[in-house]
């Protein structure tokens, strides 16, 4: 099971991403402690995509990669090195491919329909379970993040409704909640009620 958490920088997915997975691994088991979902895959790790290394967000930020195709090449390579690992375990992931979409349309316009393609693409990427949309508002993300503009967050928060469309798997989307407890009791309620929708029971 794949579950990919989305939302602008300072929105708190990183922190409820890594709750929510501890959150699963504690309850989301039968009687014999034994994972519900996919449990022969154990049970779910977390992690961030895309992994860049140093030299690789050097790149992205000298003037060579200012080019929108090469931008965009090292982001999708970055993620097709993972699909290992996301085939192989029940994983929770900080930023994915909806990610991938919506931040092209804003960069890469001349590559963006293309890009969307790729991504869309079973054949190469692991398409989500489920997508958890973390809508914090801009102005809470911008205090977290203040190297940020609050112009830009609320351009990247409009590119993931923009394209939200193209989104084929459910979607949890959260409004702003600046607690991080209570953002994961509403997840966590709203997941379980999903469950329950696919008769698939948990805790």
């Amino acid at each position: 099971m794949l579950i990919a958490f989305e939302g602008v920088d300072g929105s708190g997915k990183s922190t409820l991403s890594v709750n929510f997975m501890e959150y699963l691994n504690k309850e989301f088991r039968d009687k014999d402690g034994q994972m519900l979902v996919d449990s022969h895959m154990g049970d779910f790790v977390w992690t961030k995509e895309p992994a860049f290394s140093s030299e690789e967000a050097d790149k992205l930020n000298s003037p060579e990669y200012k080019s929108q195709t090469k931008r965009e090449l090292l982001f999708f390579v970055s993620r097709t090195q993972h699909q290992t690992d996301l085939r192989s375990a029940n994983v929770v992931c900080d930023r994915y491919i909806w990610t991938g979409i919506a931040y092209a349309s804003i960069f890469s316009p001349e590559t963006y329909k293309f890009a969307r393609e790729l991504y869309l693409s079973k054949d190469l990427f692991t398409q989500p379970d489920l997508h958890v949309f973390v809508d914090t508002d801009p102005l809470t993300c911008h205090i977290r993040r203040n190297e940020e503009s609050i112009e830009n967050l609320n351009k990247k928060r409009q590119a993931y409704f923009d394209t939200m469309k193209y989104i084929s798997s459910p979607i949890i989307v959260l409004e702003s909640i600046v607690s991080p407890n209570q953002a994961l009791e509403v997840l966590v309620e709203r997941f379980r009620e999903m469950m329950n929708r696919y008769r698939t029971f948990i805790g």
